[in-house]
């Protein structure tokens, strides 16, 4: 096995300044998820060097504020099932959050700038997975790259969660190349996201004169806190976080209106229903003389659960770091929500956090650890050149 590991090797080593400055380069086009011209013209710079690599691309347009999901194919016509080599090319920053054109920096092994871990860092080592396998000559199934652009708005408003499930059935692997720690591991398992955003309505007035008939909302929202906490379990990794409350202005008046946030944390799909169960009764059957108005949002990020599958891929890709002489990789819990649990929806044995390490993502002081878009690169080309060997069938 891992005949072409040291091909693999030289090439990685020979393409570093290249990795770099083309990293360099694609987070010096900023382009936040809501602007769309600007992360279009991240999109087609990376297409450009995928068809330079011989793919076949097409964009599925997904909202009309929004870029649309870029699809490149290579080798359509080869025998198996695809390699999936999933991530997004958005940000959370605003173009010009780091002060000016190209804030891109490299400083003492380390790239800081937007974007640079979550998740361009990911994509340039999606891109030299297939330059290395190019290289070697690797022709044993088609590669599929899907590169998203408005993963940080969670799809909200459009069927680009749909859409990349959809496009990833009938894959063989997929590796997803969001943020990875610097504790050297891949996530086996994420979590997905509730939001309730409610507005209690009571009865104000003055806190002394009007004690007895008003009806204080901070007591009320008070109250549905205290109902829905108890659902926080570190057993089944649920987490209920009061995030956002508004309510009153004086200190001698009784607020009549209050809003209220919650961010809810899952990692499987009975547990979300369960959630949304307990929320509606507790949100449904108001104290007297309160209204209460909510709107549920569902992030359409699905959680990933650690399948059979997940876990046969993660042991094929450590089978190819300990070939390539490094150590292997661990496996953690991720709570953030990404696109990885829409592949696994799709029935393909995916592994996440592929993408650089690093630390502060959706942070100013955000970074990349530099010498891991190398070794990264390296041991999943690796692995990848011996798919042949990765017999997972369910």
């Amino acid at each position: 096995m891992y005949e072409r590991k040291e091909e693999i090797k030289k090439f990685v080593a020979q393409h570093q300044e290249e990795m770099l400055q083309f990293l360099i380069h694609l987070a010096n086009l900023e382009g936040r998820y809501d602007e769309k011209e600007a992360v279009e013209r991240v999109r087609d710079f990376y297409q450009k060097a995928l068809e330079n690599e011989g793919f076949s691309c097409h964009v599925i347009e997904v909202a009309e504020a929004r870029a649309g999901i870029l699809i490149a194919e290579l080798g359509k016509e080869r025998p198996g099932k695809p390699i999936i080599l999933e991530g997004h090319l958005d940000t959370v920053h605003k173009t010009g959050s780091f002060g000016g054109p190209n804030p891109c920096k490299v400083k003492d092994g380390k790239i800081y700038g937007p974007g640079v871990l979550d998740m361009k860092g990911g994509m340039v080592i999606a891109l030299y997975i297939a330059k290395a396998l190019n290289a070697i000559g690797f022709e044993e199934c088609p590669i599929k790259i899907i590169a998203v652009c408005d993963e940080e708005a969670d799809h909200v408003g459009n069927d680009g969660d749909r859409i990349l499930t959809e496009n990833c059935i009938g894959g063989g692997i997929a590796l997803s190349f969001e943020v990875a720690g610097e504790d050297n591991c891949l996530a086996t398992q994420r979590k997905a996201q509730l939001v309730y955003h409610i507005d209690i309505q009571g009865v104000g007035g003055h806190a002394g004169n009007n004690f007895w008939n008003a009806k204080n909302v901070i007591f009320e929202a008070a109250r549905i806190i205290n109902a829905v906490t108890p659902l926080t379990n570190k057993e089944k990794e649920t987490t209920v976080t009061a995030s956002v409350i508004h309510a009153g202005e004086q200190q001698t008046a009784i607020p009549d209106h209050c809003y209220l946030v919650f961010d809810i944390r899952i990692v499987t799909e009975e547990e979300r229903a369960h959630v949304i169960d307990h929320f509606t009764k507790v949100l449904d059957n108001p104290s007297e003389g309160y209204t209460i108005n909510y709107d549920l949002e569902v992030a359409k990020l699905k959680p990933l659960q650690e399948t059979a599958a997940v876990l046969a891929a993660w042991e094929f890709v450590n089978d190819a770091a300990e070939a390539c002489g490094y150590q292997r990789f661990g496996k953690v819990l991720r709570g953030g929500a990404d696109d990885a649990g829409n592949i696994a929806a799709a029935g393909v044995p995916v592994i996440d956090s592929c993408g650089m390490t690093g630390n502060y993502a959706h942070n100013l002081k955000e970074y990349a650890v530099i010498d891991s878009l190398f070794t990264r690169t390296e041991i999943f080309a690796t692995a990848l050149s011996e798919i042949a060997n990765f017999n997972f069938h369910g």
